[in-house]
C-alpha cells in the first residue's frame, strides 16, 4: 500500500489493529479484506484530498481575479473623481465668465 497523505497512517494502524485483534485466529480472507477496505479508503482519502487541492487553486484564482477587479475599480474610481473635479473646475470657470458677461452687459446698458 502506497503511503499518500497523513489520513493513510490511521487506516493502517486501524487495519493493523483489527488484524491483531484477530489474533491467531484470523484467515488469510479477513486480513486480506481488511486490507482492502484500507486501499479503498486510502484511495478515498487520495480523491478527496485531490478534490481540495482542486477547490484551493480555484479558490486562489477567483481571490486573484476579485483582487483585479478591485484594482480596476478604484482605478476607475479615480478617474471619475479627476473628471468630475475637472468639470466642477469647468463649471466654476463658466460661472466666472458669465459673470464678467453680465457685469459687461449692465456697464453697456448703462450707456
Amino acid at each position: 500500500m502506497k503511503m499518500h497523505s497523513s489520513k493513510t497512517l490511521p487506516i493502517l494502524s486501524t487495519s493493523l489493529f483489527l488484524a491483531a485483534l484477530l489474533g491467531g485466529c484470523a484467515s488469510t480472507d479477513t486480513v486480506t479484506k481488511a486490507q482492502t477496505t484500507a486501499d479503498q479508503a486510502a484511495r478515498k482519502a487520495d480523491v478527496a484530498e485531490t478534490n481540495a487541492n482542486a477547490a484551493r487553486g480555484a479558490a486562489d484564482q477567483a481571490s486573484q481575479k476579485a483582487d483585479q477587479a478591485n484594482a480596476t475599480a478604484a482605478a476607475a474610481q479615480t478617474t471619475a473623481n479627476e473628471a468630475k473635479a475637472s468639470a466642477d473646475a469647468a463649471n466654476t470657470k463658466v460661472d466666472e465668465l458669465s459673470e464678467k458677461i453680465d457685469r459687461m452687459f449692465k456697464k453697456t446698458m448703462q450707456k
